[in-house]
């Protein structure tokens, strides 16, 4: 399969959550929305200098940390809904099995999400010049992006329950098509990524009504983008999996589990 079928899969499977699991899909968008209010009413896009004030502002940071742990949430959902064939129903479903290997992942992403959204302020507290940290921030930013590939099917198969890859199994499976699998991420969530710094730089001293109506817009395309940033695992974990003759899928709904199926 070429990159471009991949690309279409990842947005088109993206769109189909978004319509199958409407609530779902919604409340990191709600949570994005909240934080864009908490921003208009601190007048962060009235100007420059109001976009740098407001930058800081606690509840603002607050909502952000609540609308990252929800886009968390969605590599549980989005995961099992494209392991499980678009299954709405396994979407929503708790599953103990997962639920108890997807901790790690969601503990993982806490950590990334103290790093890099509470390390300036850690810094500071610390002493730390603010030169310094921002140079470990970018580095630790970079390091990230470029490491997380090699993480997709450690994050896929635990929201399926399938304990058959995990953490050092992903790293190790994934290396022969590493640099495929980090392409696909960045050509998949670098354009999306645009748009949405794009809108906010737009807002900046536009009308109230313009401003609402670009921060739903922004709102709605950082739901979409958190899903697509799980498709792109599935698709990355798939092609891995089935290197490796791993069925993702061998722990769902009415079947045996991953370890009896490898028995």
């Amino acid at each position: 399969m070429t990159m471009w079928n991949d690309l279409k899969e990842i947005f088109a499977r993206s769109g189909r959550y978004a319509l199958l699991c409407p609530i779902l899909f919604l409340i990191p968008v709600a949570l994005e929305m909240i934080q864009h209010a908490v921003e208009i009413s601190g007048g962060m896009y009235v100007d420059a200098d109001g976009m740098r004030a407001a930058g800081d502002d606690p509840l603002r940071l607050a909502m952000g940390h609540l609308k990252v742990v929800a886009l968390f949430l969605v590599g549980y959902w989005a995961a099992r809904f494209l392991v499980f064939g678009d299954d709405p129903a396994a979407a929503r479903r708790i599953d103990p099995r997962a639920v108890r290997l997807f901790l790690p992942v969601m503990a993982w992403g806490l950590f990334w999400l103290l790093a890099i959204q509470d390390g300036p302020l850690i810094a500071g507290a610390l002493g730390i010049s603010s030169a310094t940290s921002s140079i470990v921030l970018l580095s630790v930013m970079v390091a990230s992006l470029f490491f997380e590939p090699l993480l997709s099917a450690w994050k896929t198969s635990a929201a399926a329950a399938n304990p058959a890859i995990g953490f050092i199994g992903s790293i190790r499976l994934t290396r022969p098509i590493y640099f495929r699998a980090l392409g696909l991420s960045l050509i998949a969530m670098l354009p999306l990524m645009v748009a949405h710094y794009a809108l906010a730089y737009f807002a900046v001293g536009q009308s109230s009504a313009l401003v609402w109506g670009l921060m739903a817009v922004d709102s709605l395309l950082v739901g979409y983008m958190g899903v697509t940033m799980i498709a792109t695992s599935y698709v990355i974990a798939r092609r891995v999996a089935d290197r490796a003759g791993i069925d993702l899928a061998a722990a769902g709904p009415g079947r045996p589990s991953a370890k009896a199926a490898m028995a």
